[in-house]
């Protein structure tokens, strides 16, 4: 496996493991979002090549044919790592002359992404060799004559950025302890500063649904309760009707264990049918016992799991 591999590799068993609450500098916080697509495909990269007569530096094509592009530690202003599809790099580099955003006189990059406010480039001249690094970044507003050198080729540029969760972690090395003041000014208008917000890390918790006594009578309606806590000895936080479908139940569920001030290591589902049914007959007793009531439990390592396949309803329940 290649060091690009084994990096992406990595990153996907964190997502898997639902460990998706990330922190970047200036407090900018929350449950961040991925996507991996698939490889590029041949005629992608044949298309590459026809439009600039120049093959993509090794690392970025063993990069593209892993995965054509991606998206990394999206939070929900937007901002993280960006990469294009190669198909979009072509679009982009050429969006990027025709709007001068490549100055003419600085015309040997293509434009491979964004991160940060920034648009990220690949130096031309620099890639064909791999000598020098050849990764360069430069804001939306300014032109490739203002480009900053990152410093990097783009394996280890990628796994600086996972590093720093999305972070310009070539800015970092900026800060002097001789010229910089890091702690807020005290007369710093309070509404500049954006105050922390609190975490609850939690290490268990458990979602039980019990379901309503009739199929059919939309007046009767699921009961949810949540407990949270260590493993086994979660505690009650909330108890409440979900209404008489599931599908919304679920979705209900799922926002509220998104909120960004929490963060769970493990979810428990467990699903149980009433052990009373509502006798449809009308006849007799208005309940009659459900002889063999149906029980479901999953477990998902984190919220990104439980998000990404959440759970379906018992069978013969819609």
């Amino acid at each position: 496996m290649n060091q690009i591999a084994a990096v992406l590799g990595g990153l996907q068993q964190k997502i898997s493991h639902g460990s998706t609450f990330i922190q970047r500098k200036y407090n900018e916080i929350g449950q961040a979002k991925f996507n991996l697509p698939e490889p590029v495909t041949a005629a992608s990269l044949a298309a590459f090549e026809a439009e600039f007569n120049q093959k993509l530096p090794s690392e970025y094509q063993t990069f593209l044919e892993l995965h054509d592009g991606a998206n990394l530690f999206i939070l929900d202003d937007g901002l993280g790592l960006v990469l294009h599809s190669l198909d979009q790099v072509i679009e982009a580099t050429n969006e990027a002359i025709e709007y001068e955003l490549i100055h003419e006189d600085f015309d040997h990059y293509w434009v491979i992404g964004e991160i940060n406010e920034g648009y990220l480039l690949i130096n031309r001249e620099f890639a064909k060799t791999e000598d020098t690094p050849y990764m360069y970044w430069v804001f939306h507003e300014l032109s490739t004559e203002e480009a900053d050198p990152i410093g990097q080729n783009f394996g280890t540029f990628l796994e600086y950025s996972i590093i720093a969760q999305g972070n310009v972690f070539w800015e970092f090395k900026d800060f002097s302890i001789e010229k910089d003041n890091y702690f807020v000014d005290e007369e710093t208008p309070e509404a500049t500063v954006k105050p922390p917000m609190p975490i609850k890390f939690v290490d268990s918790v458990r979602v039980e649904i019990e379901y309503p006594i009739s199929k059919t009578d939309s007046d009767y309606e699921y009961t949810v309760s949540i407990y949270e806590g260590k493993s086994g000895k979660e505690r009650l936080m909330s108890r409440h009707e979900g209404g008489s479908r599931f599908n919304k139940l679920i979705e209900d569920v799922r926002n509220r264990l998104s909120g960004r001030q929490f963060h769970y290591s493990l979810i428990n589902v467990f699903q149980t049918e009433s052990r009373f049914w509502e006798n449809e007959e009308e006849t007799g007793d208005s309940l009659i016992i459900n002889e063999s009531p149906q029980k479901q439990g999953l477990s998902y390592d984190g919220y990104r799991a439980f998000a990404d396949q959440l759970p379906r309803p018992l069978p013969g329940w819609k």
